[in-house]
């Protein structure tokens, strides 16, 4: 995943791991980039195409970058399904079993493909 997708398009390896129930980094960075929830636990999904432990893929262009998008994903998550994202699968996911986020920033020079990564990571 890493050097197929993101190292092949200049971006850095996914790091930054944390604990999406337990922690918030504060280091999470405000620039555009990518980033993946995984699940906790030792089983994986069961996908029809094969086991991952891969919940969610999702990419931040806005303004607030990394930062912004997983504060809105972990405050979903926290708070439990409202009217607006209700069942969300990925959130549902991560309040049953808990779960860890990962990201990867775009680089300075091409800071407007993370929906392409975003497209390739899934």
């Amino acid at each position: 995943m890493n050097t197929e997708v993101l190292e092949a398009g200049g971006w850095l390896p996914f790091g930054g791991m944390f604990d999406m129930i337990k922690e918030w980094p504060a280091s999470l960075p405000t620039k555009i980039g990518v980033y993946v929830f995984l699940i906790g636990g030792d089983e994986p999904i069961t996908y029809p195409v094969g086991e991952s432990s891969i919940v969610y893929f999702g990419k931040a262009e806005q303004q607030r970058g990394v930062r912004g998008r997983v504060s809105q994903h972990q405050g979903t998550i926290m708070r439990g399904p409202r009217r607006r994202w209700p069942g969300h699968a990925a959130h549902e996911w991560l309040m049953a079993r808990g779960g860890f986020c990962m990201y990867s920033l775009a680089p300075d020079h091409d800071p407007f493909s993370s929906a392409w990564v975003e497209r390739e990571l899934v």
